[in-house]
């Protein structure tokens, strides 16, 4: 990947035209690690290239599998599941699925790995995933009592487990890849949270021969090991909800290719809530659109996000323009994230000329923004290290009445590299600062 400019200028702009949404990053992590534990060559098409995916496609590597890049996308050989190799420690770099997923996998292995990162990483949780790993025969260490750095030694024994995945879904996710690796495992769930990961999982898994039987969201059993397979990665709706959100804040018409209408990536609600705001969105064949009048012309809403946490940047930027109250509610999993990310939700609106604050609503955690029916005010906008933020910020840089700057700016090369060169060609004035 090019190197990315810390700090960008925005300048008011209505986007329109039309571009191509790149792969997903939930579906890269998850058929890479398919990959390896198949035995054999495996082809991972239209992947997605950020620093995020790269991590876990170092793990791969560093698991056992040769890795080559070609025009139809990502060759994978590997010895599979029984023949991994060992490795003494695992970087998962800013990567909380890769942590999470990985570690998983390791589970395999009958010598000790230790899993690390660097910033906000350290103060993502990950002991309920280690528990539930313990039942079946895996050690562990964790540093902090919650949180990476952490060792694991397997090798985990088939059979029963049961986990707590209220705070991440990829608690689950990294179990029923371990059950894969092993050919066999039952996993009960007492809570759980962003369900529609684990369908994704699934249907990765599903997709590489392993067999899946569930009673709901509630009991899971794989059986099989994953087979080699050809599979293509759907393009990213994480992305797509960030282009579609700066539309609407800004105004203009544009068309994402590369969608699938019916895949169960959670955040595709975007084009729901913000129907339900005002603007005019729809979804196609293998696409999405909307147009918008942009700053003004839209209205408050009100959204639960328990299963689309990372729709709370991009909801909250419309919420600052739009007119009347928005209450973005569920967000309790905020401060979990690469940031604070309740924090910077606030942050990003009241540097916008927004009212904003946290509330209660029946029980659950909102972000209550009262917008300014009009155009943000021009301001320099904290990234707070969070892709999805700086992402956020530009919508509202793009729906203001002057110049504004994002510092910050090259954290989006965890999830869309390509994301400041997109907004160009969509019309948006945007200039590298350093």
């Amino acid at each position: 990947m090019h190197r990315l400019p810390r700090v960008v200028e925005l300048r008011p702009s209505t986007l329109r035209g039309s571009a191509s949404v790149p792969g997903s990053k939930s579906y890269t992590h998850r058929a890479l690690l398919a990959s390896l534990l198949a035995r054999g060559r495996s082809l991972v098409e239209n992947p997605l290239w950020s620093s995020d995916t790269l991590a876990t496609l170092s793990a791969v590597e560093a698991l056992g599998a040769s890795v080559e890049q070609g025009s139809g996308g990502l060759m994978v050989e590997s010895p599979g599941a029984g023949g991994l190799r060992w490795t003494p420690c695992i970087d998962a770099a800013e990567s909380g699925t890769t942590m999470r997923l990985v570690t998983g996998v390791l589970g395999l292995l009958g010598d000790t790995v230790l899993v690390y990162g660097r910033g906000r990483l350290h103060e993502r949780p990950v002991r309920p995933l280690l528990e539930a790993m313990a039942r079946l025969g895996v050690s562990y260490l964790l540093s902090r009592g919650c949180c990476p750095p952490h060792a694991v030694r397997g090798p985990a024994s088939g059979g029963e487990t049961v986990v707590d995945a209220g705070e991440s879904s990829q608690y689950l996710s990294a179990l029923l890849l371990l059950g894969a690796g092993l050919g066999g495992l039952e996993v009960g769930v007492e809570r759980l949270e962003s369900r529609p990961y684990v369908d994704i999982t699934v249907r990765v898994l599903e997709a590489y021969g392993a067999r899946v039987e569930r009673r709901g969201y509630e009991w899971f059993r794989v059986a099989g090991e994953p087979r080699p397979s050809r599979f293509r990665v759907p393009g990213d709706w994480s992305t797509a909800a960030q282009l579609i959100a700066a539309v609407a804040a800004a105004g203009g018409s544009v068309v994402l290719q590369g969608l699938d209408p019916d895949d169960p990536q959670p955040d595709r609600r975007v084009v729901e809530i913000l129907r339900e705001a005002g603007a005019s969105c729809r979804l196609g064949a293998g696409s999405a659109s909307c147009s918008s009048p942009g700053p003004g012309g839209l209205r408050g809403f009100e959204a639960c996000i328990s299963d689309s946490p990372d729709l709370a940047p991009a909801l909250a930027a419309v919420a600052a323009v739009a007119c009347g109250v928005t209450r973005i509610c569920c967000v309790e999993r905020l401060r979990l994230k690469e940031s604070d990310r309740l924090e910077a939700v606030l942050d990003l609106a009241r540097r916008a000329g927004a009212t904003a604050r946290a509330t209660t609503r029946e029980g659950r955690l909102c972000v209550e923004i009262r917008g300014r029916c009009g155009p943000a005010r021009p301001a320099s906008y904290s990234s707070h290290g969070d892709h999805r933020v700086a992402m956020a910020a530009a919508a509202l840089a793009l729906a203001s009445t002057g110049p504004s700057r994002v510092e910050g700016a090259d954290t989006v090369a965890k999830s869309f590299p390509g994301f400041w060169e997109t907004l160009r060609r969509l019309g948006a004035s945007v200039e590298a600062k350093s």
